[in-house]
């Protein structure tokens, strides 16, 4: 009868013992250092293996019988490291000189316990290379494991006589602590589970913190490139404004000297030096366009367009397209219009140089993709008010609809094969566009391919407010 109240009053004790330890769990140790954790834990363990014992049945010859192996097979469970467990069972092990002082009974006692220890280590090895197994297999496998070496260990040096040992005491010890063990390893399961779900959070916040850590170089590394991405587009748009002025130089005296030998070779009948002239100042003249509109688009990138603005004449602009365009047109076959409608009022405010640099270059392309038909600027006023908007319809080759966005894009042509039909830099409708919402509009295409296309610019009859 003495060893059921003695195994209840083990089990009571170390109940006790859980619960607290939970409680400061919860509250205390989830915000501590690993290291006082784990030795804050280990303490308290051999702690509850001496109370086991220190209330344990005190036979006549010394020997003592009690739960001692519960605090060894919950610690197999709890910790990841085989050495803490290893050394919880030298502490309960050193705890046993503490009971009934140094003796025979006590030494193989301690011998016994911290065998118990070794195996409980073991287990957590084993245990760690099997991380699928859950908490009822593990529980078993330590229960079971942790008693029978217990069993074996006295029956084989223990102070006992082996026979009144295996006859008299296990056949009652045994069950017993199995029974109590398991039911006590069942109590704690839900300490067990908050433990885990500890560690799991643990990972993931480590998980966590690498991430962002790994994400912060990343944006550093990204604001890194951007800011060299920024200069290098600073020294490009650098380069290519002065360059375009070193270029426009030399390029200048070539096309004065071209006029020259024009007018003098003008009164000489089929003058080869005035056909060479002609070539020289016709090719300078396009040169000196391709310069400018890479000059122009390097000052619009670089954030360094200046615009002039003040009234503009639309009859002015009307004439001076016609003048310049018409003879292209006429030269292919075309009909070439200029309409413009008398809702239309005769000046808005504008830049006329980027406004006359548009249309030319909106017409000029119509007339360069058009073989047959006509090319017509129409010039009407938008349904929404205070809205003017410049109309190139041309009977062209069209644009299909998957590149009609492509087209607008720098040095982009819808064809940019080197044996393309029609030449050309790709810069104006680039250049075009980003001229259009500098003076406060927009630029759109509507195009059928095999059918032709109508680039529409909309521009407001008065500056936006900022300019002013």
């Amino acid at each position: 009868m003495n060893f059921y109240v003695t195994f209840f009053t083990n089990m009571s004790i170390l109940i006790t013992c859980a619960y607290l330890f939970n409680l400061l769990y919860k509250n205390l140790f989830q915000q501590v250092p690993t290291i006082v954790k784990n030795s804050v834990m280990i303490v308290i363990f051999i702690f509850c293996g001496w109370l086991a014992m220190k209330f344990g049945v005190q036979l006549k010859d010394g020997a003592v019988l009690d739960l001692r192996v519960v605090p060894i097979i919950f610690a197999s469970l709890m910790f990841r490291n085989p050495w803490h467990v290893f050394l919880i069972g030298l502490g309960i092990a050193a705890t046993r000189y503490c009971v009934n002082g140094v003796t025979l009974n006590a030494l193989t006692g301690s011998i016994n316990i911290a065998i118990l220890g070794l195996a409980a280590s073991g287990l957590v090895i084993l245990y760690e290379r099997k991380k699928t197994w859950n908490y009822r297999l593990k529980a078993t496998i330590s229960l079971l494991t942790i008693n029978i070496v217990q069993v074996l260990g006295i029956a084989t040096f223990g102070a006992l006589s082996r026979d009144i040992y295996l006859k008299q005491i296990m056949p009652y010890t045994l069950p017993l602590s199995l029974l109590l063990g398991a039911f006590f390893l069942f109590i704690i399961y839900d300490f067990y589970k908050e433990q885990q779900r500890a560690e799991e959070l643990r990972n993931k916040n480590v998980i966590l913190m690498q991430q962002t850590n790994e994400l912060k170089e990343a944006h550093k590394e990204l604001e890194d490139r951007a800011v060299q991405i920024l200069k290098s587009s600073k020294y490009k748009s650098e380069f290519i404004s002065n360059m375009s002025h070193e270029l426009r130089t030399p390029l200048n005296s070539i096309i004065l000297l071209s006029e020259l030998i024009r007018e003098n070779e003008a009164d000489k009948d089929q003058s080869e030096n005035l056909e060479y002239a002609e070539i020289i100042h016709t090719s300078s003249l396009e040169l000196l366009r391709i310069i400018n509109d890479i000059l122009d688009l390097s000052k619009v990138e670089a954030g360094k367009m200046e615009l002039v603005w003040g009234e503009v004449s639309i009859e002015d602009i009307k004439q001076l397209l016609y003048h310049q365009l018409a003879p292209m047109a006429v030269n292919k076959g075309l009909s070439f219009e200029i309409i413009v409608d008398e809702a239309v009022p005769p000046l808005l405010v504008s830049d006329g140089q980027r406004l006359s640099q548009i249309l030319r270059n909106l017409i000029g392309n119509a007339v360069k993709f058009t073989d047959r038909g006509s090319v017509t600027l129409h010039v009407s006023m938008e349904p929404e008010a205070g809205f003017v908007a410049f109309a190139v319809r041309d009977t062209g080759i069209g644009i299909d609809e998957n590149n009609q966005q492509l087209i607008f894009d720098t040095f982009l042509q819808e064809d940019s094969t080197i044996n393309r039909k029609y030449e050309g830099t790709g810069l104006g409708l680039s250049i075009g566009q980003q001229f259009a919402k500098l003076l406060g509009g927009t630029l759109t295409l509507r195009s059928t391919k095999g059918v032709g296309s109508e680039f529409k610019l909309i521009l407001p009859l008065n500056p936006p407010g900022d300019t002013l």
